[in-house]
């Protein structure tokens, strides 16, 4: 009897175990992998005021977000909202990113728009050219142009169908898998 009780003590150690590698890799995986994607955006796309680039947002499928301060300065990390148990259980997409900057269309080069120069210079390094049409990156030129563009035309839709969310994700859960130990 006391063998018998000593192997349900293992098994009972062994399923909470493996309800904590459960939690922590699914959980906070889709979490940290949420936070990464936000960081490549930023790196990826443009800051000149670092506005757009601080107006990035996570949120859950239950409506939990978290955002940027949308100020100007450096790009700051933004942390994912936890995710409640009907969304870490249920919902297939744990978290949405998008930016709330009233020009996130123009700067994602989404839409075309018409640009300004803030009289400030840019806080990352700029191409110059002469924008050929209305997009933000649409520069040709050989650096003496009248126009600048912290990052190249499309950046935003080649991040987004390139497979670079798909890889973000594979690794931030192989990470997390990987300082879980049984």
């Amino acid at each position: 009897m006391a063998r018998n009780r000593g192997f349900l003590n293992e098994l009972d150690r062994l399923a909470e175990n493996i309800d904590r590698i459960a939690v922590a890799a699914f959980s906070r995986g889709p979490a940290r992998a949420a936070e990464e994607i936000v960081v490549d955006l930023q790196e990826a796309g443009p800051v000149w005021t670092g506005k757009f680039s601080n107006s990035w947002q996570i949120e859950t499928t239950d409506g939990r977000r978290t955002a940027g301060s949308g100020s100007p300065g450096l790009p700051q990390r933004v942390p994912a909202p936890l995710l409640s148990g009907r969304g870490f259980a249920f919902d297939d997409i744990k978290y949405t990113i998008s930016n709330f900057s009233p020009y996130a269309d123009e700067a994602r080069d989404l839409v075309e728009g018409y640009f300004i120069d803030p009289g400030t210079p840019p806080l990352k390094e700029y191409d110059r050219g002469t924008r050929v049409s209305g997009y933000r990156g649409d520069l040709v030129g050989d650096d003496e142009g009248p126009n600048r563009s912290t990052a190249p035309l499309d950046w935003y839709t080649t991040y987004v169908r390139g497979g670079a969310i798909d890889r973000r994700i594979r690794i931030e859960l192989d990470a997390e898998l990987g300082r879980v130990r049984l």
